[in-house]
């Protein structure tokens, strides 16, 4: 059957042309946004059978693999989840929107890590009186709307539990990921064992490679960099597993760590190819380092100075009415914010940071210290006034792609 493309009024000759010659129409549609590419399956059955060509999708993927973040999942504990367009995307509102037809089998879902535009997902465990239904693990591309469930590790025993998991995906290197499972063996309490799916060929592997457990390794969230998961103690050193030469490795603290003063890491993640870390020293919270790794992990170096003190009088509202008196008797503020994303730039606006706070989101630019608010918090049934409580630890990014699962 011949296909009926819808012709725009006024269409000059030469567009006509490369509109229904896919040889040409092929390289220009290679250049287009994945989100813009899902609307234009609309044009005509040509340009459907395209687009949709499995082909066409990894061609996509592979000329695009790092896109930029243009939004957002998070989970919420007024909601159970949300979806956020940030600055520079086509929507503009700044409102509070539900996911882009996020799937609904299994009815609900909880994002356990992001990696370059697919997401790992699990479905939360219905438990009964009667029996224990286990959750079933599974990889989704947000963009597509499609999802690969992960089938369960036959290395999996009674005497053995989950740690963690983590996605592995970098389609610069492959269009295919791999998924790593970290798991307690009984009865020891320093020693593990590491399983690995891989999408390319549907199975599970054992890994030979045996380490013993650091200790106060948060494996429940883990983040893939250069070719490797890593993971963050409360001590703040850094855990690194390399996927493909299954090697492990140490790095040592932040220079600045000071075990006599009380801290906290705001931020452990990626963005274009490196790996930053955010630590906060009380009492004075609103300034702080920005660190990244160095990419051989020779360990971190400082790369921004922080100071949210302009932000604190800007908006008044990242002060909350309470404040906490320091043992020391010396009074300081609690400062409503959470760093959500640390986008790495190479042009020359700079890297900037995604701030949360009460009702509102922030863009700090960390070359020039400029900020803007980049949007408001809003959502019906809800109050303006009330903050919807969200941590960096359940943000994940949401990239455009067009990654087959």
């Amino acid at each position: 059957m011949q296909s009926l493309c819808l012709k725009p009024p006024n269409i000059s000759p030469p567009a006509e042309t490369i509109a229904s010659n896919q040889d040409l129409l092929t390289p220009v549609l290679l250049c287009i946004p994945a989100r813009s590419l899902l609307r234009f399956k609309c044009v005509c059955k040509n340009w459907f059978a395209l687009i949709s060509n499995r082909k066409f999708c990894d061609i996509h993927t592979s000329k695009n693999p790092y896109p930029n973040v243009s939004a957002f999942f998070f989970h919420t504990a007024i909601h159970d989840f949300y979806f956020i367009s940030i600055p520079n995307n086509e929507n503009q509102s700044g409102s509070l929107l539900k996911p882009p037809r996020i799937i609904e089998h299994p009815p609900r879902i909880k994002i356990l890590q992001s990696c370059n535009g697919l997401l790992l997902c699990c479905s939360l465990q219905e438990i009964t009186n009667t029996s224990s239904t286990p959750r079933c693990y599974f990889v989704l591309n947000p963009t597509t709307n499609k999802f690969s469930a992960i089938t369960n590790s036959p290395y999996a025993t009674k005497s053995t539990s989950i740690l963690g998991d983590a996605l592995a995906f970098d389609p610069s290197k492959s269009l295919h990921y791999k998924v790593l499972c970290i798991r307690c063996i009984a009865g020891s309490v320093i020693s593990f064992q590491i399983e690995i799916y891989s999408s390319e060929t549907r199975n599970w592997t054992l890994r030979e490679s045996t380490f013993l457990r650091p200790f106060h390794i948060d494996f429940s969230h883990g983040v893939y960099f250069n070719g490797a998961i890593n993971w963050i103690s409360h001590t703040s050193r850094v855990l690194h597993y390399n996927i493909d030469e299954e090697s492990h490795g140490m790095v040592s603290r932040p220079p600045s760590y000071n075990v006599f003063r009380k801290r906290e890491y705001r931020y452990f993640g990626e963005s274009r190819g490196h790996l930053h870390l955010i630590e906060i020293y009380r009492p004075c919270v609103t300034q702080f380092d920005v660190m990244e790794m160095g990419g051989d992990y020779s360990g971190w170096f400082v790369m921004y100075h922080v100071d949210l003190d302009p932000i604190a009088a800007a908006f008044p509202e990242m002060v909350p009415e309470h404040n906490i008196v320091d043992p020391s008797k010396e009074e300081t503020w609690y400062y409503a914010f959470v760093v959500l994303f640390l986008a790495r730039e190479v042009n020359k606006e700079g890297s900037s940071l995604l701030l949360h706070i009460p009702c509102k989101v922030i863009s700090y630019n960390l070359r020039d210290k400029s900020f803007e608010k980049a949007y408001e918090l809003t959502s019906k049934g809800t109050e303006s006034k009330r903050s919807l409580q969200v941590g960096w630890r359940d943000a994940y990014h949401y990239m455009e792609t067009l990654a087959c699962v």
